[in-house]
């Protein structure tokens, strides 16, 4: 029978002890490891988000003139704080400063889904 929790030797010496290096020590850490490992190693990504971002808009401005409404256009100003976190993202990625990266990723993020929640209200209210 296998024991659940790992036997400890008291002969191990002690740098066996300390954390490898691909071992996460919080969220943080795993949240840059994620963000960077992504935009690192695949650099089609911001692409993407501004076709993604792209369609969004569109989306909205053809639902604010079939439905000869306002209410549709209400995500734009958060859509737009995506773009220029989107932006910020490409400089900081060409900088290779990860702390930025991170944080304008988080910002991008956070205005992108600001404005789907605001797209599902104002379905909510011309429905």
């Amino acid at each position: 029978m296998v024991p659940l929790t790992p036997t400890k030797d008291e002969n191990e010496a002690p740098e066996l002890e300390a954390a490898s290096p691909r071992e996460v020590r919080g969220l943080v850490e795993l949240t840059e490891r994620i963000v960077i490992g992504a935009y690192r190693g695949h650099p089609w990504i911001p692409r993407a988000l501004t076709i993604v971002l792209g369609v969004l808009v569109v989306t909205c401005l053809v639902a604010g003139v079939v439905r000869l409404s306002p209410l549709p256009l209400i995500p734009l100003p958060f859509f737009a704080g995506s773009a220029y976190a989107l932006f910020r993202i490409k400089s900081a990625r060409a900088a290779g400063t990860n702390r930025a990266l991170v944080a304008w990723t988080g910002l991008f993020t956070g205005a992108t889904l600001a404005g789907f929640w605001l797209i599902s209200m104002a379905g909510r209210w011309l429905g």
